[in-house]
């Protein structure tokens, strides 16, 4: 977090200044980070593979600048709601740049993306009804499909996607014949593993597959879904030092190896999240109160572990101590548990971190770009504002209120 504190100029009477306008606890977004994410990611791929998409994960994080910067460089929206649909529409991403994954699409959301173009990834088979519904109000062009296949990579079912080996295959198969302008243009996978070990298996598996069900001519597209590391992972969250190019390498040479004698080679599709955002958010929070229970030193603060692991997977996440350098400290405790504001008795940010904290002091947490913002829910208290950095010489800009009170409780009927 050194890096970037030196680059926000995250100093005590900075802070305290900040406190004052957006509140004890807040979110600072790095969008020049993150764009260079996404470029650096882009290029692996194309280095190693001839034509390549981005489908940006908003399920990770739907901040609309985030998106936007997606928009701006060519990407994709990769979305898995109506309210996610809402959200790439709204920013003016157009139908043919979206991917729609999800298990519970709208009818409503389902039909006009796919009349307008978008990228239709079918989860099962309930979804022929919809593309039916679709099918017949869409007579002009094409409906543009995608299978998601549920491979056996782990000895452990997914709940997500198709069986190529049962009977629903086959039935979304035939279906798809039976409708005129439906058209099949690729294949999909994706499960929750990092490890290129998962990348290979989807690589090889959705290879093989395409040529049963292609035989004839390769599908458009050919999607290895997300789950790839962010390369600025610190050693407390991740051992694995695993680049962008070490699953560009692996993933290219597996899909050149398969397509080498075609002419006309599928477009690789990728969906990350978390690579692209983890390391681009800090989350700042100021320390409400110390005591100490028997020896140990726990400290209070303005935010939870709803904040930064809102899945409560991870106490160790990098946190940086900003002190007030008014107070002298040689009397103080010398180690404490970072706790939240709430009534959970495991909402516990860090544990036994060692610096000598007071009241008034704050915390600057890394990584928590991924999942934060879009998972946090008002417990307690309402969500935190964001802002966002976007140049070494340009102020900190509001790009999120705080929620307020009013916010919370005003769809609830009294």
């Amino acid at each position: 977090m050194k890096i970037s504190n030196k680059t926000y100029n995250l100093n005590y009477k900075k802070l305290i200044e900040l406190s004052k306008i957006y509140g004890s606890s807040f979110f600072i977004l790095d969008a020049i980070k993150f764009r260079n994410n996404f470029k650096k990611f882009l290029k692996a791929f194309k280095a190693n593979y001839p034509k390549v998409s981005i489908g940006y994960s908003y399920k990770t994080n739907y901040t609309p600048q985030l998106c936007r910067i997606v928009n701006e460089e060519g990407g994709y929206a990769e979305i898995a709601s109506e309210m996610e649909y809402y959200a790439a529409r709204k920013l003016g991403v157009p139908n043919s740049k979206i991917v729609y994954n999800g298990p519970s699409k709208s009818k409503k959301s389902f039909i006009e993306a796919a009349k307008g173009g978008a990228i239709i990834n079918i989860d099962n088979i309930s979804e022929i009804s919809l593309l039916k519904s679709a099918a017949k109000t869409n007579l002009k062009n094409d409906i543009r499909v995608v299978f998601r296949i549920n491979f056996d990579i782990r000895n452990n079912n997914s709940r997500f996607g198709i069986d190529p080996e049962g009977p629903d295959l086959k039935i979304l198969l035939t279906t798809i014949r039976t409708l005129i302008n439906v058209k099949l243009i690729g294949l999909h996978c994706h499960f929750p593993f990092r490890d290129l070990k998962s990348f290979r298996l989807r690589a090889e598996k959705l290879s093989s597959l395409i040529k049963v069900i292609f035989p004839k001519n390769l599908p458009e597209i050919i999607n290895i879904g997300g789950g790839y590391r962010s390369e600025n992972m610190p050693l407390s969250l991740s051992k694995s030092k695993l680049k962008f190019s070490d699953y560009a390498k692996l993933i290219g040479k597996i899909l050149s190896k398969n397509f080498s004698k075609e002419k006309k080679w599928p477009t690789l599709f990728l969906e990350p999240g978390t690579a692209l955002v983890a390391d681009c958010q800090s989350f700042i929070t100021i320390v409400n109160s110390i005591k100490l229970i028997r020896g140990v030193g726990f400290a209070t603060v303005a935010g939870s572990m709803f904040d930064i692991s809102p899945n409560a997977k991870t106490t160790n996440l990098p946190v940086t101590a900003i002190l007030n350098p008014n107070l002298k400290r040689n009397k103080y405790h010398s180690m404490y548990n970072v706790v939240g504001y709430t009534c959970i008795e495991t909402d516990y940010l860090t544990k036994k971190l060692k610096v000598p904290l007071a009241e008034g002091d704050f915390l600057v947490y890394d990584n928590v770009g991924s999942y934060s913002v879009v998972m946090r829910p008002p417990f307690i208290l309402p969500s935190n504002p964001i802002l966002l950095y976007n140049g070494k010489n340009k102020t900190l800009k509001l790009i999120k209120r705080r929620q307020s009170n009013s916010d919370v409780f005003k769809l609830f009927k009294y």
